[in-house]
């Protein structure tokens, strides 16, 4: 799997990583847990959002860096999204665009091997999961489909529990951090064998999955990094160091040059459809179900 596509699934923006909670409710309601619902809850709120984005990762021996901008805006439950991401891949560009306009979700993922656009009809997915309350908590349901950060901060918050807040600082700027462990449940859809690892075994771990994560989330309750550690950096999820970004990160992102409350042309939130494009609902509403249907077969909880 190529480094690009392996971090939009694991920072949840692709089309197949809409927050599921099929079939239980979320973990306890820890104190970051509690925090991060804050903060998804505060960036819906907001009139207005443009940031700028950094990206780093590294997957076996390649290093990637990226740039990219992001823009919100609307505050009556469905703001607009953009986000777009920009790296390099076998010294060719390859880039990242997602589109919320307010009826769909727009993919559209350019690799050097070919181009490939999605599409979401959001309304047909968010009144599936109204239909079955069991699958969506309020917050959750309140993103599903609509991008950006606030998704991004759900699949998060679904595939992880957190601990409580700790203060540290980010370039001088106090900050809460979060150290999110997986929930089982999660770990076990994308690792089947996972419960089959002994814990101190960490050698097993694979090295395209994240083992813990850590999201600085400033005073104003905005997240301004989140990053991905693999399991040969495990020491620093219970260590101050563990508080601050890692040198090496599986993955991350670091958002800054925020602004709120700008004016952002509406044309900005808009996409040109003149292209050969997949719709994917269907697809997403046949893993929801699917989803839901194991895990009431199988239920788990705890984490290796």
């Amino acid at each position: 799997m190529r480094p690009l596509t392996l971090t939009i699934i694991c920072c949840g923006f692709g089309l197949g990583a809409v927050p599921n909670t099929a079939g239980q409710a979320l973990s306890a309601p820890t104190g970051g847990n509690l925090m991060l619902a804050k903060v998804m809850a505060t960036i819906q709120r907001h009139a207005s959002i443009s940031a700028r984005l950094r990206y780093q990762a590294r997957i076996c021996e390649h290093t990637q860096v990226g740039s990219g901008n992001y823009w919100q805006q609307g505050t009556e439950g469905t703001p607009l999204t953009y986000w777009e991401m920009k790296t390099q891949i076998a010294e060719e560009t390859a880039s990242y665009v997602q589109v919320f306009d307010g009826k769909h979700l727009w993919t559209d993922q350019r690799l050097p091997s070919g181009r490939q656009v999605r599409r979401l009809e959001v309304a047909l997915l968010q009144s599936h999961m109204r239909a079955h309350p069991h699958e969506a908590h309020q917050l959750l349901l309140a993103t599903a489909g609509q991008g950006g950060l606030a998704q991004m901060l759900a699949a998060h918050r679904v595939n992880f529990d957190f601990g409580e807040p700790r203060a540290a600082q980010l370039g001088g700027m106090p900050v809460h951090a979060l150290i999110g462990h997986w929930r089982l449940s999660e770990l076990k859809k994308i690792w089947p064998d996972c419960e089959k690892l002994a814990t101190a075994d960490l050698l097993e771990w694979p090295e395209q999955i994240p083992h813990h994560v850590l999201v600085l989330v400033g005073e104003n309750m905005f997240p301004y990094l989140l990053e991905q550690r693999r399991a040969s950096d495990s020491y620093l999820a219970s260590t101050i160091a563990g508080q601050r970004p890692t040198h090496d990160p599986l993955v991350r992102y670091e958002i800054f040059e925020v602004q709120f409350a700008t004016r952002i042309d509406r044309s900005r939130f808009s996409f040109n459809d003149d292209v050969v494009w997949k719709d994917e609902t269907a697809l997403v509403v046949e893993r929801l179900q699917e989803s839901r249907a194991s895990i009431i077969a199988q239920p788990s909880s705890g984490t290796p």
